[in-house]
């Protein structure tokens, strides 16, 4: 999502990260408005700062995300979310942002998310066996639940790690590569959080999913390195915390 949102920058569908939310969705009367859900802005949902009392993480055991699911649109159940915090200034991790970032890749593209995605990143990569699960309104869900091969994956994190080039074409601006992959806001799991980046201290930059799905990018080292698993429970949220304890295969690219 968060390199989709910069293609989308990128070819002049989005301004920028500073647009509010409320510009991608003119038409929804969104509830508990008010002066701190007006200034709610893309690049807040980018860095899981949106300020919505979401609740939808572990820490919460997903409350708000099976609340989301078993609502009738699932945009509108996040709109509607009364504030917590000031918008940039706390970090909540919330499946449900992710999921608007989705939808506003629609909104503003006229395109489905995966077909926006399909043709300017999948296929410039080389990337064709991939699959998203829906909302029930037909939309990608953003958040997760993305079907892509190892190798795939990995073809990715090596994006990111040529600051957006492959071969000899610039797929992602490397600006945007630089300002995704950076900490923007201290967070749970790992040091920080960059745009749906988690970012770590020690110098690399990881995307963490479900189950102990991994992509890991270290600069320093010229290294990829991406994980695939089936883990559940504690075992998962340890594998988020400890890379080195993953009972997974990796797949490594060495520059």
């Amino acid at each position: 999502m968060s390199a989709l949102i910069g293609i989308a920058i990128d070819k002049g569908y989005i301004q920028n990260v500073d647009q509010p939310i409320t510009d991608f969705f003119p038409v929804k009367a969104i509830a508990n408005m008010d002066d701190l859900k007006k200034s709610v802005t893309l690049e807040n949902l980018l860095m899981m700062a949106s300020g919505l009392k979401c609740r939808d993480s572990y820490l919460y055991r997903r409350v708000g995300l099976w609340k989301m699911r078993n609502s009738n649109d699932w945009a509108q159940y996040v709109l509607d979310l009364p504030m917590a915090e000031v918008p940039g200034e706390k970090f909540e991790y919330c499946n449900g942002v992710s999921y608007l970032l989705s939808v506003i890749i629609q909104n503003t593209t006229k395109m489905k998310t995966l077909d926006f995605a399909r043709k300017h990143l999948f296929e410039p990569l080389g990337i064709i066996d991939v699959g998203w699960e829906t909302s029930p309104r037909g939309i990608d869900i953003g958040y997760g639940e993305m079907w892509l091969k190892p190798h795939d994956m990995t073809k990715i994190g090596w994006l990111y790690l040529n600051k957006g080039r492959w071969g000899n074409k610039q797929i992602l601006p490397s600006a945007w590569i630089e300002v995704s992959t950076r900490g923007h806001i201290d967070a749970t799991l790992f040091d920080q959080y960059g745009y749906q980046w988690w970012v770590d201290s020690a110098g690399y930059y990881m995307a963490v999913g479900y189950k102990g799905q991994r992509i890991f990018v270290v600069p320093e080292k010229n290294i990829v390195a991406v994980f695939t698993g089936d883990l559940t429970g504690r075992e998962g949220l340890i594998s988020a915390l400890k890379p080195s304890a993953m009972l997974m295969v990796p797949v490594l690219l060495c520059g």
